[in-house]
């Protein structure tokens, strides 16, 4: 297993800062759908299983409630749907986002675009993912 960082954005508007993550991956990956595949599959292991957890108090400090409240919405991380996750089609789902130029993903500062690229695992020092946002109008 290699620990593998991801960084992810922060929603807040009022500091425009990257947190980074750690996830566990399998040595074995060797392109990039096969990376996406692992890392959807942890992620949604871990919603599954807060999904199960009965946490009931979650306490924020000033800085945290600040940070939700520029985003529009100061929440405690519960989930309030019933179902959990589906793995084959978060899989499906996130593949295609990133065949269709989404989510782009850079490694090591190198964007990828290519989803059968092949990669080292080992040699990763860290993933960023960010999420494209079209900005034209629509059309009539």
């Amino acid at each position: 297993m290699t620990d593998l960082k991801i960084n992810i954005k922060s929603i807040s508007n009022k500091k425009n800062k990257i947190k980074t993550t750690v996830i566990p991956c399998d040595d074995s990956i060797t392109d990039i759908r096969e990376l996406l595949t692992e890392i959807v599959k942890y992620c949604v292991k871990t919603y599954n299983e807060r999904m199960e957890s009965s946490e009931i108090l979650n306490v924020f400090t000033r800085e945290q409630i600040e940070d939700r409240a520029q985003s529009g919405k100061v929440s405690f991380g519960v989930i309030y749907g019933e179902n959990k996750a589906d793995i084959v089609k978060a899989t499906e789902n996130a593949l295609e986002a990133f065949s269709d130029g989404i989510v782009a993903l850079f490694v090591d500062d190198k964007r990828i675009e290519n989803i059968d690229e092949k990669i080292d695992i080992k040699n990763i020092g860290s993933l960023t993912f960010i999420k494209l946002t079209m900005l034209a109008g629509r059309m009539w």
